[in-house]
């Protein structure tokens, strides 16, 4: 692996706003794979998922890739002084989905890290980080949280939903077109000991006509539901579910109340927060696999009112909802695939909002496919950086996007 600061390319994407934070351009150094920066996670050709979080306890973040054709299904990449050295999570092949989420589970102190299965298998699972005790050859233990039941499990989620205090883990199963939560029992180590309640279910006989500028692709199914975010909507205190173009209030127990934000759009990444200041959060949502706009709804006296905010991404697996130039308000990430290597002009980029509901685009990278990327901070500096994977395009492959500040 060659070092970061003498390979990488430097990058330079223009921010046309008011105010200091934003002003002038924005220099990005790009690290990829393809060009020695990044160890290759493994040599398969299909990237499922991926998480960012603080594995060795460090201060700065790490970051996780799921591959689902071969061996390791799963690594990790630890930040050095100069790039990153990956190592062994999971060793055995694993049919891994998209969708993941890391938590400390055993109460030992460090964050442990869920993944759940695909369209082949009906099991979610979660690793038991080995803190202190790292080795790049040594797999971590791997348990069982789920191993019944539907196939699929595209995204999911911890968050105390129900207000008890405790994390629970909520994750869509599409096999059985249910959205499920599960609280943490006292042994975790003991797959018998979960516990689930279905919180939501819907039918595969039909749906609305689905928002979309094209066709979706064939393996969409009727009604399918995906994307899954957290945030207090309604401002009882309690976080939220957002996911399926609806979003879940829970009332006592395990009952939550389904509440339709747009049901033309449920097969879609979520994202929400205070994008227009004052009133209850936005919420936004964009086609992962399929082609169709970026929208923005906007809750008012009961009804969620719509707003096009791009008129076509194409499968944009890839969104979050930041300050990024931190300037107070919030911004929207949003990067496209490369679906069957399709969409060559493929676009990462930022829409960097001014608390009105209005915003600015700004790209940050072209023609690279994205999906399951993530925006945090990697090397530590106090900025957003994006770690870029594509599901299938040119993979094996990684790209990173290090934020150097205004030029």
């Amino acid at each position: 692996m060659r070092d970061n600061s003498l390979s990488a390319a430097v990058m330079v994407v223009s921010l046309s706003l008011c105010g200091a934070a934003a002003a002038g351009e924005i220099r990005w150094r790009h690290l990829s794979s393809t060009t020695g920066d990044l160890a290759m996670p493994n040599g398969g050709k299909e990237q499922t998922s991926s998480l960012v979080c603080d594995i060795d306890k460090d201060g700065v973040n790490d970051f996780v890739i799921a591959e689902r054709t071969q061996a390791p299904a799963l690594v990790w990449y630890r930040r050095a002084a100069t790039g990153w050295t990956k190592y062994v999570v999971e060793a055995q092949p694993l049919h891994i989905e998209a969708g993941s989420d890391s938590l400390d589970i055993d109460g030992d102190g460090d964050l442990d890290i869920v993944f759940a299965g695909d369209w082949q298998n009906n099991f979610v699972w979660w690793w038991e980080n080995p803190a202190p005790d790292f080795d790049p050859q040594k797999p971590w233990v791997r348990h069982i949280i789920k191993d019944f039941g539907g196939k699929k499990h595209h995204d999911l989620t911890f968050g105390d939903f129900d207000g008890d205090g405790k994390q629970g883990l909520v994750f869509w199963n599409q096999g059985a077109n249910k959205l499920y939560l599960a609280e943490i029992p006292d042994n975790p180590r003991q797959a018998k000991s979960w516990k689930y309640a279905e919180i939501y279910s819907y039918s595969s006989d039909s749906e609305m006509m689905q928002r979309q500028t094209r066709p979706y692709p064939g393996f969409k199914g009727i009604n399918e539901h995906e994307g899954l975010a957290k945030i207090d909507i309604d401002g009882d205190g309690k976080l939220d579910i957002v996911g399926g173009g609806r979003w879940f209030k829970h009332v006592e127990g395990m009952t939550f109340v389904p509440n339709i934000i747009d049901a033309s759009y449920q097969f879609t990444r979520a994202a929400a927060g205070q994008l227009i200041e004052g009133g209850r959060p936005e919420v936004v949502l964009v086609v992962g696999d399929g082609w169709a706009p970026l929208m923005m709804y906007q809750w008012v006296k009961g009804t969620w009112v719509p707003t096009e905010l791009v008129p076509e991404i194409d499968c944009g697996h890839s969104l979050a909802i930041l300050d990024f130039n931190k300037d107070g308000h919030l911004d929207i990430w949003v990067a496209e695939m490369r679906l069957n290597d399709g969409n060559p002009d493929a676009k990462n980029m930022l829409l960097l909002g001014d608390g009105t509901g209005k915003f600015e685009t700004a790209l940050i990278s072209e023609g690279i496919a994205n999906h399951e990327s993530r925006i945090a901070d990697l090397d530590g500096d106090g900025d957003y950086d994006i770690l870029g994977k594509p599901y299938s395009w040119q993979t094996p492959r990684l790209d990173i996007w290090l934020n150097e500040g205004a030029k």
